[in-house]
């Protein structure tokens, strides 16, 4: 019961707030999902309705001043209609400018009226138009509950992914605290669960939540009946003391496959997902298939020939690696449909069904541009729970602006692993030279010294006839990085077992074994189906979105998002910048100049440890200036 005597948080002007939400006793008790989806069929109805009532204006206006302006003879009263109808259609016009930037003085037509014209003589921009309709709509909300339909509309899965895991009671603090940093970040990323979890622990349970409607909720949901009886589903019960191993899977590490038969899932199947994990590894060892030796690095590029078997690594490497961490933030890139069926956050062509397969991949490398862009802003070491693998790595670079590929190879090279994640990259070539290209000379070298390459081949199998066909021949090697093709000395991974070769692979009848390791982990299958367009939706072109936060966002100082406190930044610290700028022959000092100075000897500070000491300095006045301008030791006289 909460007591009448504690006074309301909210005033007069944010009591309405709330109120537009779908039940929030339903966010907090845990129907997040359906929350998230009301919230955004709600947002796109509004649009709806707004853009209605601004074709009725603009028709109403229209209108009046045409009857204003020709039956002003008649009646001069018809004149100050046609002025209050001109002045409404203008309003309109102006209003509608101010916040997307386009002229739209015509009813029913959407859109810069410019543009309009330019569409009326070009069948494939007017095919654009019709499937950009979503996008068009919701121009018509507010600024604010445009930008919101945006953070919905790009980030749906990753919100109920984050307020799942937050207490009932601070969710919708939670939601919105996760809005307010995709408007600061131009919708470029969010922050990561691990900043948003210290940040709530700062925030007490929302006082005005409804306990007994949130009880109700939940306790609904605990007595739904299940519509099958799940009980047939579940693994048949075996007796362990029967087994003819069960010495063996009660230790993993020191399990011994039969020479002949090796491991089949029902042997193993029923004992828990990491043990089943060590399981694996230690047979896969003891057939002599390092498997160790192949993740003994934090970033591993698999190179070889065409159809040689990389991609079967990867997903092999992978799998692993999920079932050894349950809880581990697999995100896999790749190109093309052809898609492994293992549990992760699948970023491919699959993704965009409407697409030619063209079209599909450079929306892919789309996707991963923007990923890795989130991970270059975030702190160093902060996604140690990550595990990235990129498929078809050359082919989706390939499809980026020579700009962006620089940047996002350099990336990769040089930087990514002070994310603290794991990195599984597929290579198509010969060479080091042939991936990274002259516009990264001088990053081969770091890169040779801290990849760890794996090499493999192809092998020609019958086709029927006179026919080949190149297949994995499941043979790996530590591959010398000036030459894919040739292992280091004594450099040798070893073959993938026959017994991991019992499943095929659907399209050409081979051997899969990383669809035969997945039999031994049921809990890992994650069929990868098309992306299914709502009925009587079409997706959006390419940009839409992003053309939409455009639109919708507000000038600001570009910022990138970091959980520093103040007195995490040391007082020798403050007082060595200050000494750096005061001691500059020509003031003011760039940002450039305080970063490399040699008073910091070999303890290069960050730029975003900087940037938040050069905030401190300026808001406590004791330097003056900004990034782009310089900085000065701030002079009391001024």
């Amino acid at each position: 019961m909460q007591s009448n005597n504690i006074p309301k948080i909210t005033t007069k002007e944010t009591e309405h707030l709330r109120e537009s939400y779908p039940s929030l006793s339903h966010l907090e008790a845990g129907n997040i999902a359906q929350w998230l989806q009301e919230r955004k069929d709600g947002l796109f109805e509004m649009a709806r309705a707004s853009e209605n009532e601004a074709d009725m204006t603009r028709v109403l206006g229209l209108l009046a001043s045409g009857i204003g302006a020709v039956c002003y003879a008649v009646n001069p009263l018809a004149l100050v209609g046609g002025l209050v109808g001109g002045a409404a259609w203008l309003w309109f016009v102006v209003e509608h400018s101010n916040r997307t930037k386009e002229i739209a003085p015509l009813p029913f037509v959407r859109g810069n009226f410019i543009d309009a014209l330019a569409r009326a003589g070009d069948y494939d921009n007017r095919s654009n138009y019709q499937a950009d309709h979503l996008a068009n709509s919701v121009k018509f909300l507010e600024r604010h509950e445009a930008e919101e339909y945006a953070f919905l509309h790009a980030e749906f899965e990753n919100i109920g992914q984050y307020l799942t895991q937050v207490e009932p009671g601070k969710r919708f603090y939670a939601y919105r605290w996760m809005f307010g940093w995709f408007g600061k970040l131009k919708g470029r990323q969010l922050p990561t669960y691990e900043s948003m979890a210290l940040h709530l622990q700062d925030v007490t349970i929302d006082s005005r939540v409804n306990r007994s409607e949130i009880s109700a909720i939940a306790q609904a949901q605990a007595q739904l009946p299940p519509t099958v009886d799940i009980k047939q589903f579940q693994s048949p019960q075996v007796d362990i003391g029967k087994m003819n191993q069960a010495a063996e899977l009660s230790r993993p590490t020191e399990l011994q496959p039969s020479s002949s038969d090796g491991l089949v899932p029902e042997t193993i199947i029923n004992i828990p997902l990491t043990n089943r994990a060590n399981a694996l590894i230690a047979a896969l060892t003891k057939s002599g298939f390092q498997v160790e030796d192949m993740m003994s690095s934090q970033v591993i590029a698999i190179a070889g020939t065409q159809r040689g078997g990389k991609g079967t690594l990867a997903a092999i490497l992978a799998t692993l690696s999920t079932a050894l961490d349950p809880g581990l933030n697999t995100q896999y890139f790749t190109a093309g449909v052809d898609v492994y069926p293992f549990a992760c956050n699948l970023t491919s062509a699959l993704k965009y069904p409407d697409k030619d397969a063209d079209g599909a991949d450079q929306l892919v490398a789309r996707d991963l541009l923007k990923f890795l862009k989130g991970l270059d802003g975030s702190e160093p070491y902060s996604h140690k729970n990550l595990l990235l693998v990129i498929d078809e790595a050359m082919r989706l670079l390939s499809l980026l602006e020579e700009s962006d590929r620089t940047w996002a190879i350099q990336y990769l090279l040089s930087r990514f692993a002070k994310s603290g994640g794991t990195l599984i990259i597929v290579l198509h070539g010969s060479n080091l030279t042939s991936v990274v290209g002259k516009a990264t000379a001088g990053l081969a070298d770091t890169f040779k010294q801290s990849v760890n390459f794996i090499g493999c081949v192809a092998q020609a199998v019958s086709a029927g006839g006179l026919r080949k066909m190149n297949v994995a021949s499941g043979e790996y090697f530590k591959a010398n990085p000036n030459n894919f093709g040739e292992p280091v000395s004594g450099g040798n991974l070893g073959m993938i077992p026959q017994w991991l070769k019992t499943h095929l692979h659907p399209g050409n009848g081979q051997p899969d074994p990383a669809r035969t390791l997945l039999q031994f982990f049921p809990e890992l299958v994650q069929q990868h189906e098309r992306a299914v367009i709502p009925r009587g939706e079409k997706i959006a072109p390419s940009d839409a979105v992003n053309h939409l936060e455009s639109i919708f966002s507000k000038p600001y100082q570009e910022v990138e998002f970091l959980e520093v406190e103040e007195n995490s930044i040391s007082e020798a610290d403050l007082e060595q910048i200050v000494a750096i700028v005061a001691a500059t022959a020509s003031p003011p000092t760039s940002f450039a100049a305080i970063r490399n100075s040699r008073k910091w000897g070999d303890e290069k500070k960050s730029v975003l440890y900087l940037r938040n000491a050069l905030s401190q300095l300026i808001d406590t006045n004791r330097l003056c200036g900004n990034e782009k301008d310089g900085f000065s030791v701030f002079n009391v006289k001024q």
